[in-house]
């Protein structure tokens, strides 16, 4: 059984999932200041504004708030109309995840949300979950899992997404093992974003392997970030499954830097054909406003309305497509 914020599912009600999407979220605690140009006159994402965040996501606070329940039942609906029978919302603890909310976003829509949870970054994270200790932590997941989310009436449906940096610090290490534990004892999944900088994923694999999680429960979101066919064969080799997400194709000059939707689709292409036997699922990683369809961005019927019609039109077998939007996803989200 999948559990999604209206409860249980069988895992054959799915149909074809967004394997990462932020319906609700808070990221402006990552505002950076433009670096190209200056700031524009108007604080808030409209048409005037657009080009400047194509160069400058981060600089404006509003850009990284999706905090609209209409709007995210929009895009829901348009998803739906796409095809997508699910969507996980991925968003964790330190980016303003509104969990209390999800349920009415699924009810409205009619589209499955499935509700990931799991600590980020040290950058963002309120006090009470930066203090929370290795043990805690594994006891605070679990709860999630087992129990309910914490304000809500419904469980977790996997962990993350755990935040990493460069160096995967200590108190990083400490979060990953909590996670693993937990991850084990409900046979859950658990989500990992790598910097995409650093080569450490096998390393991590390692890690969470080695506190119980099967490696097959390993989900490395966002590789889009680091488009390595070397370092990508090497992570699926040890057993974790890959994540493409499509739609975010914005930069913010010396700090975040996107390839474009092409790029991705020739890579995804290349690999697939070199790596028949790695697991990938896809995904869309909408966390800025300017991603949404009503400011101009493909929005959250992208990846599986767009990006996977055009994987068949360049000869990906149906097999495969089927592999990375129903069956992978839908292991991966079982618990029984």
């Amino acid at each position: 059984m999948i559990e999604t914020v209206l409860g249980p599912v069988p895992a054959e009600a799915l149909g074809p999932v967004d394997m990462h999407e932020h319906l609700l979220l808070d990221a402006s605690g990552l505002r950076r200041d433009g670096v190209a140009e200056p700031a524009p006159v108007h604080a808030d994402v409209r048409p005037e504004v657009l080009g400047y965040l194509r160069w400058n996501a981060l600089a404006l606070a509003d850009n990284l708030r999706l905090d609209c329940a209409d709007t995210a039942v929009e895009e829901l609906v348009l998803a739906r109309a796409a095809g997508v029978g699910t969507v996980v919302e991925a968003t964790s603890v330190g980016l303003g995840p509104g969990h209390d909310r999800l349920p009415e976003l699924a009810r409205r829509s009619g589209v499955h949300v499935v509700a990931a949870y799991g600590i980020y970054l040290s950058s963002v994270l309120p006090g009470w979950a930066a203090a929370l200790d290795e043990t805690a932590l594994e006891e605070h997941l679990t709860g999630a899992l087992e129990d309910h989310v914490p304000g809500t009436g419904y469980r977790a449906g996997l962990l993350g997404i755990m935040g990493t940096t460069g160096t995967v610090t200590g108190v990083e290490r400490a979060r990953l093992r909590a996670a693993a534990r937990a991850a084990a004892r409900t046979g859950a999944a658990v989500t990992v974003r790598l910097d995409p900088v650093s080569r450490s994923g096998v390393d991590v694999v390692e890690l969470l392997t080695g506190q119980g999680t099967a490696a097959d429960k390993v989900l490395f979101t966002n590789c889009d970030e680091f488009l390595d066919a070397p370092y990508l064969a090497e992570l699926s080799a040890a057993g974790a499954t890959l994540e493409m997400c499509f739609g975010t194709e914005f930069q913010h000059l010396g700090r975040l830097e996107n390839p474009s939707d092409r790029e991705r689709l020739d890579f995804l292409v290349r690999f697939l054909d070199a790596y028949p036997a790695s697991r990938w699922v896809i995904g869309g990683s909408t966390w800025t406003k300017i991603q949404l369809t009503r400011y101009g961005g493909g929005g959250l019927a992208h990846p599986l309305g767009r990006m996977v019609p055009e994987l068949a039109r360049r000869g990906v077998p149906a097999e495969t497509i089927a592999a990375m939007t129903v069956r992978e996803p839908a292991r991966l989200l079982d618990r029984s």
